[in-house]
């Protein structure tokens, strides 16, 4: 078992969100554990923290196989 986490950033929660969801994507199905997950717009949305150095939207995640 394994896993890798991150964070994604952008300009516009909006941005930070579809960001995250491509890359969610683009793992296929290597990881089928996601948190959070990304159906749920939601709560990646509500999870989001904004850097107040550069004013980017930030979502930290967590994949795990």
């Amino acid at each position: 078992m394994g896993g890798t986490h991150g964070e994604v950033r952008g300009r516009s929660k909006i941005h930070a969100y579809l960001e995250y969801a491509e890359l969610v994507e683009a793992y296929g199905d290597t990881f089928q554990d996601h948190y959070p997950d990304p159906r749920n717009k939601k709560l990646c949305k509500r999870r989001m923290v904004q850097d107040p150095d550069t004013g980017e939207w930030v979502l930290s995640f967590h994949l795990h196989t």
